[in-house]
C-alpha cells in the first residue's frame, strides 16, 4: 500500500514550504535506503531498483541530503525491495527504521541521549519532525513522569504505514536513551494521530 497516488515524481524544493505532495527529507531517505541494502543484501536491493520506473530511478540517483522525496515514491521502493527479498513489507520497514535510528545515534549522539532527559528531547520534537517531513506538525508534552503524549496534526489522510513509522522511530530513540520498558501506542485522529509513550527510568 502506497502513501498516496500521484503524478510522476518530481524533485522537491530545498525548503520544507507548503506541501503539494507529502514528502520525506533526502537525508532521512538516504539513511533508510542504505539501511535497507544492508538488511536485505545488495543483490536483492539492486534487483528491486531495476523494477522501478526509470523516472523514479533517476530521482533517487539525484537525491541529496537537502532535497525531498514524495512518500508515495518511497513507498514504491519499499514495496519492490520487500518483493525482491521475499520479506513481509511492513515488518521489513519497521526493522529498517529501527536500524536507521541506530545508525544515526551510533557514535557521540548515543552518549548525548544517555545524559539528556526525555523531557528535553520532547521539546525538540517539533523541530526534528519538521526536518524529516514536509507535512503536518508533531507536538509533544510530558503528561506525568515517564509518560508523554505526542500529537500529529495537519495530516488528515496520513497512511497507517507513516503513523507506525513515526511510532517505531520515537520508541527507538527513547530506548537508545537508556530508558527501560519503553511502550508506544497510537490511535488515528481526524487530524493525524495521537501517541502515548511510557517508559521506566
Amino acid at each position: 500500500m502506497h502513501d498516496r497516488r500521484m503524478s510522476p515524481p518530481t524533485q522537491r524544493s530545498l525548503t520544507r514550504g507548503t506541501p503539494d505532495v507529502p514528502s520525506v527529507s533526502g537525508m532521512a531517505t538516504r539513511d533508510l535506503l542504505r539501511t535497507l541494502e544492508e538488511l536485505v543484501g545488495s543483490e536483492h536491493y539492486a534487483h528491486a531498483f531495476t523494477q522501478l520506473p526509470a523516472e523514479l530511478r533517476s530521482e533517487l540517483d539525484a537525491l541529496t541530503a537537502v532535497s525531498w522525496l514524495p512518500l508515495n515514491s518511497l513507498g514504491l521502493v519499499l514495496d519492490e525491495v520487500a518483493k525482491a527479498s521475499g520479506r513481509e513489507v511492513e515488518a521489513m520497514v519497521d526493522e529498517a527504521v529501527r536500524r536507521s535510528i541506530d545508525r544515526t545515534f551510533r557514535t557521540v549522539w548515543r552518549m548525548l541521549l544517555r545524559v539528556t532527559s526525555v523531557e528535553a528531547m520532547l521539546k525538540r520534537t517539533p523541530l526534528i519532525y519538521a526536518r524529516s517531513r514536509n507535512i503536518g506538525q508533531l507536538e509533544a508534552r510530558l503528561v506525568e513522569p515517564c509518560h508523554a503524549e505526542l500529537v500529529l496534526s495537519g495530516w488528515s489522510d496520513v497512511s497507517e504505514r507513516q503513523l507506525r513509522v513515526l511510532a517505531v522511530s520515537i520508541q527507538r530513540v527513547v530506548e537508545l536513551s537508556a530508558r527501560h520498558d519503553v511502550q508506544m501506542s497510537f490511535v488515528r485522529t481526524p487530524q493525524g494521530g495521537c501517541y502515548q509513550l511510557r517508559w521506566r527510568e
